[in-house]
């Protein structure tokens, strides 16, 4: 941190207070959003432990004050899967060179926009018969981007959660709940890889009060937004992100 410019320590705090503004809003989407742009100026593996930890955090915050309203049935069916998927994902970033991932992470995110744009807030349904298969597909995928990427799993435990026909303040505390069970398991894969080091802990520790400032805010303000004009800002900036990540 002590060679990184003014200019870039506001960039970065900037990036935090928005992405969390986001999860504070919606109870997902705050590591899709940090992830890509802060690995503009750090490591994946120094971005993605800093976002988990961050993402915990806001989530605790969140489970604690509506936790009557979690369906803890929607959150034991996807745990095997979501531990596979983990593991998997941690596999994959401690075995691969940290400028492909980024790469990687570029056309991911690009992607993770255009569905944004086209397709978030929109239901698709799901009968009832394919309910076994898709929990199991989204919770290992959402488990193996999650751990490899650092956020992004949100919109796969949304067609999860959608197929259940939860509702609206029982949905937003679910995922927020999975999300933390989620971020929990990689906390403990980080750590036994040695990537909690002290140049992490400092960034971590800087991170804080811009993730508490973006969550205040996305709890007051992002909820009475257009959902579609926000959908449509929030993809153009994640495009950005993603097609430095090609670049960089």
């Amino acid at each position: 941190m002590e060679s990184l410019s003014d200019w870039q320590l506001l960039f970065c705090g900037l990036v935090v207070t928005l992405a969390f503004a986001v999860r504070g809003g919606t109870g997902f989407g705050g590591g899709a959003i940090a992830v890509p742009m802060l690995a503009l100026v750090f490591p994946l593996q120094v971005t993605v432990p800093v976002v988990t930890v961050l993402n915990m955090l806001s989530s605790i915050g969140h489970g604690i004050a509506d936790w009557r309203h979690i369906v803890w049935r929607a959150i034991w069916r996807i745990i095997p899967g979501s531990l596979i998927g983990v593991l998997i994902g941690l596999y994959f970033l401690g075995s691969f060179d940290p400028r492909p991932l980024g790469r990687a992470l570029g056309v991911f995110v690009m992607l993770y926009a255009l569905y944004m744009m086209l397709l978030a807030g929109r239901e698709v349904p799901v009968p009832k018969r394919w309910l076994p298969a898709v929990t199991v597909l989204t919770s290992t995928s959402a488990g193996f981007i999650g751990a490899l990427f650092g956020g992004a799993a949100g919109p796969l435990y949304v067609i999860y959660l959608n197929a259940l026909r939860l509702g609206r303040d029982a949905f937003r505390v679910t995922i927020t709940s999975i999300m933390l069970f989620q971020g929990v398991t990689r906390m403990a894969g980080y750590a036994l890889m040695g990537l909690y080091d002290r140049h992490v802990l400092m960034l971590l520790a800087a991170a804080l009060p811009t993730m508490l400032l973006g969550s205040w805010l996305g709890a007051r303000l992002i909820r009475r937004v257009n959902a579609e004009r926000f959908n449509l800002v929030i993809g153009v900036v994640l495009l950005a992100s993603g097609g430095a990540l090609l670049i960089k």
